[in-house]
């Protein structure tokens, strides 16, 4: 019997989790910021008026948001029978003021809890009745009991901490946090390390606050930018296969999808990785400086309109992208000169 690696599955989970509930958060978002962009703030209040009702849809949509990560999350861990108390120990989270990371650790509670309920061995016959009655009510109300009396509480004081936490830090505490989110976003290129500083932006969104995720924006476009201007100055140190890869990948970034550098990240790991971090650490750095905040996802060159303070981001942008383009030249030059050196001492072979 192999054994289980919970710390695998827990990483599939919140990973299925964040993977699910993109699609409700850009929807809800961009219709709610489409609303002030279109009629303004003023009119978004007055009752029954089309931008009243289209920013609360957009609202009802993003608070979806917990109870849909913590179903998938739940989801992942016990499949369909954990979709029922995933999301159930969501809507808990958000009622005891647990918010998104309520969220994270109730879908984990409910896919546990379904995983080992499942465990129990029920005649066929009875399969049937078990998915329909017995795991979406016997699992709502253990995973509820658990939310309500033993962690909802405890969990929202965390929540709370963290969220005044996040608005009380101003100056370099603010851009060092930055930095660590931009150099994340560009470690792996879209992998569980970037997907780690998403989920924390995401969760800084649901608490009202769009400096980390503006933060994160401008730095996962810094590889795909980068790269490509590298490679069309110094076009030597790019095989051709990478030089016709840098002509797309700059489209992708000003997309805002990073994984358009993942082959040349692949190609040579060691140079391109610590480049396109630094790079991505100073963008986000100088983006949070300015003060740039982003509440809405899809973070790209084309959310700039939703953006408050875009030139921040802007700046950020550029001199992260100039900052990982000459390191990354840098680095791959040294590294052609080697290389040639080693062929000149071979007699050219």
């Amino acid at each position: 019997m192999s054994k289980v690696n919970h710390g695998e599955l827990i990483r599939k989970a919140l990973m299925t989790g964040v993977s699910y509930v993109i699609p409700f958060v850009v929807a809800g978002g961009v219709l709610m910021t489409l609303s002030v962009m279109i009629w303004g703030v003023d009119a978004t209040k007055v009752e029954g008026t089309v931008p009243y009702i289209m920013k609360q849809y957009g609202a009802s949509i993003l608070g979806l948001m917990v109870p849909i990560i913590a179903g998938y999350i739940s989801y992942s861990l016990a499949d369909r029978a954990g979709l029922a108390p995933g999301m159930a120990a969501g809507l808990v989270a958000v009622q005891t003021g647990g918010g998104f990371l309520g969220g994270l650790v109730g879908g984990l509670i409910a896919g546990y809890v379904m995983m080992y309920i499942k465990k129990i061995k029920v005649n066929k016959t009875f399969m049937g009745v078990m998915n329909l009655l017995v795991y979406p009510i016997l699992g709502s109300l253990i995973v509820g009991i658990i939310m309500l009396f033993i962690i909802g509480k405890p969990i929202g004081a965390i929540n709370t901490a963290l969220t005044n936490w996040l608005k009380g830090l101003e100056g370099i505490n603010a851009m060092i946090l930055a930095a660590i989110i931009g150099a994340m976003a560009c470690f792996d290129m879209g992998g569980p390390v970037n997907k780690a500083a998403f989920t924390f932006s995401l969760a800084a969104i649901q608490a009202g606050i769009g400096e980390p995720y503006a933060a994160f924006t401008a730095a996962k476009m810094v590889p795909g930018f980068a790269l490509a201007l590298s490679a069309f100055v110094f076009p030597k140190l790019y095989s051709e296969d990478e030089q016709e890869a840098a002509k797309a990948s700059w489209v992708l970034a000003a997309a805002g999808i990073t994984e358009g550098a993942i082959p040349f990240a692949l190609a040579d790991p060691l140079i391109v990785i610590p480049s396109m971090m630094v790079g991505g650490a100073v963008a986000s750095a100088i983006t949070r400086w300015g003060g740039a905040s982003l509440l809405t996802l899809g973070g790209s060159l084309f959310t700039l309109p939703l953006t408050k303070n875009a030139w921040a981001l802007i700046l950020g942008l550029v001199v992260g992208t100039i900052v990982a383009a000459l390191v990354v030249s840098f680095l791959k030059s040294l590294k052609y000169r080697r290389k040639n050196d080693v062929k000149t001492a071979n007699g050219g072979n």
